[in-house]
């Protein structure tokens, strides 16, 4: 039992416990609480776009309604991509499996908001400027870069076999990974403005403000809903990974007795 346990340790599985974050008490309760209460605050995104954002301001067109699930997107792409640089970070520090896979499944939630920013940033340039896409603006082709290195970074997880050299490289990439934010934040101010600008005057309004602010609590509760759905996915890999290594060390060793 001892030596179970001391190899447990070693490949960071929990095998007393189901692999959602620990939140408080067991890592699944709570799930289905956090599910509807991520749902609730989505639907009251959608109801304050509607009736506290005024119509009146319209410094771009109506199209400016997009914003409010736009900017919460770029909010939380920080946010997951920080994430993920932060237990990179850890995981180098302590070589804790677990440090790698919350990198893991900070990455997939981060790009799943880098593709929502894209989307609906490039919706909104179709209906404010006629143009889905402007490639010499560099806030645009900043994001398009950030997008294909948090991409490469689920590629390289996927192309090393042996985990403990896989998790090593991944822990590195995803530490500079992170090098590229202040590139996409700084970039019109550092590259100048074609089409993206930095700000709307339409868009200070108080209320406008608020909503915006209110939406990026939102959708950070409904990504952290994901976040935890994909941790559980990612840790029971890991045991049936550590399983299987298990027994073809169990068939090696009979192959040579």
């Amino acid at each position: 039992m001892s030596t179970i346990n001391s190899a447990d340790r070693t490949t960071g599985v929990d095998r007393t416990s189901g692999a959602l974050p620990r939140l408080g008490g067991s890592p699944a309760r709570g799930f289905g609480v956090h599910a509807v209460l991520a749902l609730a605050a989505l639907l009251f995104l959608n109801w304050l776009v509607v009736t506290e954002v005024p119509l009146a301001i319209k410094g771009i067109g109506s199209s400016y309604l997009i914003f409010f699930y736009h900017f919460p997107a770029a909010i939380n792409v920080f946010v997951f991509y920080g994430a993920l640089m932060g237990a990179s970070v850890l995981y180098l520090k302590t070589k804790d499996p677990i440090w790698d896979r919350r990198a893991r499944a900070a990455a997939e939630v981060g790009i799943l908001c880098n593709a929502v920013l894209l989307v609906t940033g490039s919706t909104w340039a179709k209906a404010a400027w006629n143009a889905w896409w402007v490639w010499n603006d560099p806030r645009l082709m900043s994001a398009a870069v950030m997008t294909l290195i948090y991409i490469g970074y689920l590629m390289l997880h996927g192309a090393i076999e042996e985990p403990a050299r896989r998790r090593q490289v991944a822990g590195v990439y995803g530490s500079l990974a992170f090098l590229n934010i202040p590139m996409v934040h700084y970039s019109i101010k550092l590259f100048g403005q074609a089409s993206h600008p930095m700000k709307f005057d339409a868009l200070s309004d108080a209320s406008v403000v608020a909503t915006r602010w209110y939406g990026v609590a939102a959708f950070f509760v409904f990504y952290l809903l994901i976040y935890r759905w994909t941790f559980d996915r990612k840790s029971r890999a890991d045991r049936l990974e550590d399983s299987l290594g298990r027994i073809r060390r169990i068939e090696e060793r009979g192959a040579t007795s």
